[in-house]
């Protein structure tokens, strides 16, 4: 992603991190029929506005593939690694920018934005699929287990 468009990217973001709130019963009640105990307790534990975000993205991917559980799976998952940084939406958005122009930055913020590599080792030790794992870790080309269809969806979904 360029800087431009990573700026753009999380400036929606922080607009959505302000107004937005906690997921409802009926969303709650979709997450839990969508994922598997081990990786529900991994989205439950997340911040509620990326709980929020998450399903979102979910939303959008079952606009565009329908009922596909393992990318609904990975829609859902992709930054369970940002709860290791225990940081909040300002600090975020700090890291990333500077990440983005190559400053340096706390340790706490490196964590934050080391969040897709954390994210996918915890899916891997539970044993979470191939799409969450690799979608969450932030890979740019999918390797050959994965559908290109499936994976632009979930990067259209997430980049919406």
């Amino acid at each position: 992603m360029s800087p431009f468009r990573q700026i753009r990217h999380l400036a929606s973001r922080f607009l959505g991190v302000v107004t937005s709130d906690s997921l409802g019963p009926t969303a709650q009640d979709e997450v839990n029929n969508i994922l598997e105990p081990a990786t529900a307790a991994l989205f439950w534990e997340q911040d509620s506005v990326d709980q929020r975000h998450a399903y979102e993205v979910a939303r959008r991917v079952r606009d565009a593939l329908g009922d596909d559980r393992p990318a609904l799976e990975a829609a859902l998952l992709h930054d369970v690694g940002k709860r290791h940084s225990d940081l909040g939406p300002v600090s975020r958005s700090l890291a990333t920018i500077l990440d983005v122009v190559h400053m340096p930055m706390p340790s706490g913020w490196r964590l934050y934005r080391q969040h897709g590599a954390l994210g996918a080792m915890d899916l891997e030790a539970i044993g979470a699929g191939p799409i969450a794992i690799a979608f969450a870790r932030g890979e740019t080309v999918p390797d050959d287990r994965i559908d290109g269809v499936v994976w632009s969806a979930l990067v259209a979904a997430d980049d919406a």
